[in-house]
């Protein structure tokens, strides 16, 4: 025979009969407090406090993304253009380059005229004085050198070797401006024409009076 409900089995107490009943609405109660203290799962504890952390939502991350380009699109003179320039399309002009200025000029003309005029002047006067000076060689040729004749040939061939001195002072000049022309690499075909041929005016000078020399004896 089962008790009736509400009754209390002899033996027994009425807080006894409910205690599983009012413990399990007890460990209930503990379970909702614990969980409605913890923070939910929008909510990040640090060591500072809470801070509320709401998930971003796909169209939130869409508005935002457009909001930034919007904000580039509205700024141009901020950010470098895309476009591409002139030197990434291809090779880059490249300027012509100035024609070179000369390191020397040229000899002048006049400047040249001078020194051949200069040379001849000296081989004129000495092929007048050459002519002298060779029968005044034959003249001394065996003599003694106190001999008159071997005194006057010195003197003429001394008076030629000073014409000759005047051609050399010529060629010597021609000779300077050439090797400034060979340093700075700069011909000057004029310049050696006339430095060849006064050249060539001195060495048949240096002939003759080698010649006489050799007619006197010595």
């Amino acid at each position: 025979m089962q008790p009736r409900k509400g009754c209390v089995p002899l033996g027994e107490r009425r807080a006894q009969v409910n205690a599983p009943r009012v413990l399990a609405i007890t460990k209930k109660s503990d379970k909702r407090l614990r969980q409605e203290s913890l923070p939910s799962r929008s909510v990040m504890v640090t060591g500072h406090g809470i801070f509320m952390r709401a998930p971003l939502t796909k169209t939130a991350i869409i508005a935002s993304l457009a909001a930034g380009l919007a904000a580039c699109a509205a700024t141009p003179g901020d950010y470098p253009s895309l476009a591409m320039r002139p030197f990434e399309s291809g090779a880059a002009p490249v300027a012509p380059a100035p024609a070179p200025t000369p390191i020397r000029p040229a000899t002048s003309a006049a400047r040249l005229a001078e020194l051949r005029a200069a040379a001849a002047s000296a081989d004129s006067a000495f092929a007048a004085r050459a002519g002298g000076a060779a029968q005044l060689a034959r003249a001394a040729a065996g003599q003694s050198a106190e001999s008159n004749a071997r005194a006057a040939a010195l003197i003429a061939l001394a008076d030629l070797d000073a014409q000759r001195g005047r051609t050399a002072l010529a060629l010597a000049a021609l000779d300077s401006l050439a090797a400034e022309a060979a340093g700075a690499l700069s011909p000057d075909p004029a310049l050696t024409a006339a430095q060849s041929e006064v050249a060539a005016t001195l060495a048949r000078e240096d002939e003759t009076i080698a010649g006489l020399w050799k007619v006197m004896g010595s």
